[in-house]
């Protein structure tokens, strides 16, 4: 019965803070960029994980902040319906991370708060090292500085299969990748929510293209070095159970090399703690957000 009506609350709350977008494109660096802006106020820029992903499993999560502030949701290059070139070898970290300077340009927002999720959240800590001016917050959500640590996820044969799958070697097609990410993902809540899973999944647009490039985009990423020396004001988040980007080498470390950061650790979450713990979440990122 309680999950019963954990699920209703959480239902009326998505349905109150959900608001209508205004969506648009435009080009930068030679190509389109989808984005939706909600809300009026202070500018938030969300950045998507995936990559492969669309900015949708974000929505109507990150709304609720739409009451004090202008939330910008996008889709990165060859992403989601953003404009998907032929040649993926164009889709690096300084075409990313150029792109969401050049999306906030034209939408006038010379300084604004820049929230990244997991693969996002690689993207923003590059981007508060190389663009910290244009900074005056900087959101890290279940993100790690390196990868010299090994993932802790666990699951049925079948979900494990799926893992090794998609980290083994190319997604075929959109299918492919589709069927492959769905099981894989489950094992990223701490406790899975099959509704919530066939609702993000409806909803999300699928790039097998864009997740096949993406790990490439990796071979060097190290931010170990950079991090020390970014000051700008960071909440940094992890959710306990998140087996991906665990709290020690992730969220924890990354507080540690930075001079204004601030730690939260979610006890009842994995990967998804704006889903899994929605009104704790959003509570605390709004007092945060105050200061």
């Amino acid at each position: 019965m309680f999950n019963v009506i954990k699920s209703i609350v959480a239902a009326i709350l998505l349905a109150i803070t959900s608001a209508t977008a205004a969506a648009d494109t435009v080009s930068i660096n030679g190509g389109e960029i989808y984005f939706e802006s909600v809300g009026d106020g202070p500018p938030i820029l969300l950045m998507h994980g995936g990559l492969g992903l669309s900015h949708d499993y974000l929505r109507p999560y990150f709304d609720q902040l739409a009451e004090t502030h202008t939330v910008v949701y996008y889709d990165h290059h060859g992403n989601g319906r953003s404009e998907r070139p032929d040649d993926y070898t164009k889709m690096n970290f300084d075409r990313l991370i150029s792109d969401a300077a050049g999306l906030m340009d034209h939408l006038g927002h010379k300084k604004f708060t820049l929230v990244g999720h997991s693969y996002g959240g690689f993207i923003a800590q590059e981007f508060a090292a190389q663009k910290s001016s244009q900074l005056d917050k900087l959101i890290l959500i279940d993100t790690v500085p390196a990868f010299d640590y090994k993932p802790t996820v666990s699951g049925s044969d079948e979900q494990m299969q799926a893992f090794g799958k998609l980290f083994g070697g190319p997604m075929a097609d959109n299918a492919d990748w589709k069927a492959t990410w769905n099981p894989v993902v489950q094992m990223y809540f701490h406790k899975w929510d099959a509704k919530v899973g066939a609702d993000l999944d409806k909803r999300t647009v699928y790039e097998h293209r864009a997740w096949n490039s993406a790990g490439a985009l990796l071979a060097t990423f190290n931010m170990i070095e950079k991090l020390p020396k970014i000051e700008t004001p960071t909440l940094v988040i992890a959710g306990r159970h998140d087996g991906i980007t665990p709290p020690k080498p992730g969220a924890e470390r990354i507080a540690s090399l930075m001079p204004n950061a601030t730690l939260m650790v979610f006890e009842n979450s994995g990967h998804y703690p704006f889903i899994e713990e929605q009104a704790s979440f959003f509570g605390k990122v709004k007092n945060w957000l105050k200061k």
